[in-house]
Order: structure tokens, then C-alpha cells, then sequence
């Protein structure tokens, strides 16, 4: 079994496709008590960590002889990874990331980040944005619009331009409280395509923001309040992430996610220059990429697997409240990594502005 070192939480915040085979050093594998190698994983800790041991930890571990060691990285974890490489410490040699966390590692400028070798076939089977050279997603988690069914009935918002309507729409409503996706909110909202929001007309957004503030009851800010607002009935439509909704279901809440106009994030797995257990950490990626293993963890982890293959393992009932299910998914577009890559610290600060004043 995965053996489990807790760190800091993590919390739940959280392109192009292509798989890149550079690699040539010799691997040497770190060796546990008992003489097996240890392959050190990092990943978001609860739910998560459960999730993956039952679809990829044990089955690795007995297939390869290897001991897993489990670690929980923190809020951002892109300063322990910079450490991690700069001072050559074994911390991890797998370490889940999302897209935006690559594009903020590769915009420190040094070499941070290994280039995967891994196979994956049928690259057309896994949802855009999953594979590129440095990165391999499993999990796909999304922005939605939650609201309690005992308040709408089957007549519930559909979309963000239905939230913004406060007359068709009455209720006390969320937002989370950051400038990322809240502002794309806003421009749909508006009237905006999805495929013309970037770069985003921010002026606009703010505007719009402008129209529905007075009618926001509460901005959220961390993932487990906004399962207690929508749980508890505090709040009746809200964004939320996905998982966070679908716990409040689990628990019996009368919720339901609307998918029209939200947005996917991705966790996956990256590699740091420098770990002594490279061909190993490659090994262990390409074994997560497998449609059967990823259905596994749906059970207890509401994210959608990034191979949308694996839907011929999920049951329906359970299928139908992921996020890369066909019906939610064509509703949805991935977070735009390279855009909040570059933008997301000037437009928080002005997103603050706004908020306080």
C-alpha cells in the first residue's frame, strides 16, 4: 500500500496536445526498507489521494514491485518545486500540476521541468488541453454553476447569462472571490462568444461585474465554504468547482450543476530535473494515462477522466455528474493557462481594488 507523509493542504484551485520524448540519463532508483524502489508522488492530499491509490498507486506498486510514497503539496507549488530543483532535494519525483502552474514554472526561465517520455496512444481520445511535453493530465475538474433544486425545481439556471439575470433568476448567489474565471464569467454574461474571450476585454468585464455586485450575497473564497453555502442553503446559485458541488450531493444537499458556459482545469503529473528515479516516474505516468485505471477513482473523486474512453467503465448514473462526460463537457472550455499565466497577478490586484472599494 501507498504509504502517506502529510505536508501543507492544498487547496482546490486551481496545452495543445503532443508528447515529447527526450531523456537519456541513466536512472537510479531510490530503495525502501525493505529493499524495493520508492517512487515519491506528490499530489493534492484527501479525496485525491484516496481516489489515485485505488486507480493507480496499488495497482503500480504491484505490478512493478515499488513502494509509492505519498506526499501533499500546498496552495501553489510552484516555490517548493523551484526548491526542489534548484537545491536538488529527492522531494518528489512526480508532482501534480495543472497547465498554469507549467506555464508559470517554464516563465521563471530555467530548467525546471523534465520533458516526458512516455506512449500514450490516441491522443484524439483525451480531452484538449491534457498532454504536452512536460505535462500528462489524469483529472479534470470545472467551474460550474451550482444551485438547490427545492429553490429552482426543474426550472433552474442553465448558464452565467441566466445567474446575471436577477429578475427570471431570484435567490441569494456566490461568486468566487478572484479575478480568474469570475471575469470570463462576466464577459459571458455579456453577451461575449466563448471562443472571443481572449484576450479578455477586462474593462467590459468589470462592467459587467458592476450590473450583478449589489445582487452577490457572498464571495467565496475557499473550496470547502463554498460546499457549506450551497449545502447548508445559505446561498441558492453560485459558482463552484465541480467537486466541490458534487459533495453536497454526495452528502444529500438538493443541488444540481448547470455546465453551460464554464471552464475545466486539469491536474496531472510533471516531472523535476534532477530526481534520481526518472525512467521510473515516466513508467508510473504513462500507467495513469490508461482509460480503465482512470474510471477507477470516479467513485470517490467527482473529476472526469481526461481519457473520455474511460466512460465505457464509469456507470451512467455516476458518469453523468463529471465534468468530461459528453453531455457536460461540450458546455465547457479549458481555463486559458497561458493568459492567467501571464495576467493573473495585475488582474488580482485589481480585482482587490474593485472589491474594496
Amino acid at each position: 500500500m501507498a504509504t502517506k507523509v502529510s505536508l501543507t493542504r492544498r487547496n482546490l484551485l486551481k496545452t495543445g496536445a503532443g508528447v515529447a520524448t527526450a531523456f537519456a540519463a541513466p536512472a537510479i532508483f531510490t530503495k525502501g526498507a525493505f529493499g524495493a524502489e520508492v517512487l515519491k508522488v506528490q499530489d493534492m492530499g484527501g479525496a485525491f489521494e484516496k481516489g489515485f491509490r485505488i486507480a493507480f498507486y496499488e495497482g503500480f506498486e504491484k505490478e512493478n514491485n515499488v513502494k509509492i510514497s505519498v506526499t501533499t503539496n500546498g496552495p501553489d507549488p510552484i516555490p517548493q518545486y523551484k526548491m526542489v530543483v534548484d537545491t536538488k532535494t529527492n522531494l518528489f519525483d512526480v508532482c501534480m500540476m495543472t497547465p498554469e502552474h507549467v506555464f508559470r514554472m517554464k516563465a521563471l526561465g530555467g530548467d525546471y521541468m523534465q520533458k516526458l517520455k512516455i506512449k500514450v496512444a490516441d491522443l484524439e481520445n483525451y480531452v484538449a488541453g491534457s498532454i504536452n511535453e512536460n505535462f500528462a493530465g489524469v483529472a479534470v475538474f470545472a467551474l460550474a454553476l451550482g444551485y438547490r433544486t427545492d429553490t429552482f425545481g426543474d426550472k433552474g439556471p442553465k448558464n452565467f447569462q441566466d445567474f446575471w439575470n436577477v429578475e427570471a433568476f431570484k435567490g441569494r448567489r456566490g461568486l468566487w472571490r478572484s479575478p480568474v474565471l469570475t471575469m470570463e464569467l462576466a464577459l459571458l454574461a455579456d453577451g461575449v462568444p466563448m471562443d472571443q474571450l481572449y484576450p479578455l476585454d477586462v474593462d467590459r468585464a468589470f462592467k459587467s461585474l458592476d450590473k450583478i455586485r449589489k445582487s452577490v450575497d457572498v464571495w467565496w473564497t475557499t473550496g470547502a465554504q463554498s460546499t457549506q453555502l450551497i449545502q447548508s442553503g445559505e446561498l441558492d446559485l453560485m459558482s463552484i468547482w465541480s467537486t466541490r458541488a458534487q459533495t453536497a450531493i454526495d452528502d444529500g444537499a438538493p443541488v444540481s450543476l448547470a455546465w453551460g458556459q464554464g471552464f475545466y482545469n486539469i491536474d496531472g503529473w510533471t516531472i523535476p530535473v534532477g530526481t534520481p528515479n526518472t525512467e521510473l516516474a515516466n513508467k508510473f505516468i504513462e500507467y495513469c494515462m490508461n482509460a480503465e485505471r482512470q474510471a477507477k477513482y470516479t467513485d470517490v473523486l467527482a473529476c472526469g477522466p481526461t481519457n473520455v474512453t474511460s466512460y465505457k467503465y464509469i456507470k451512467a448514473e455516476r458518469a453523468k455528474l463529471l465534468p468530461t462526460a459528453p453531455e457536460n463537457v461540450k458546455g465547457l472550455r479549458p481555463l486559458n493557462a497561458d493568459y492567467w499565466g501571464k495576467n493573473q497577478t495585475a488582474l488580482t490586484e485589481r480585482f482587490e481594488k474593485w472589491m474594496l472599494s
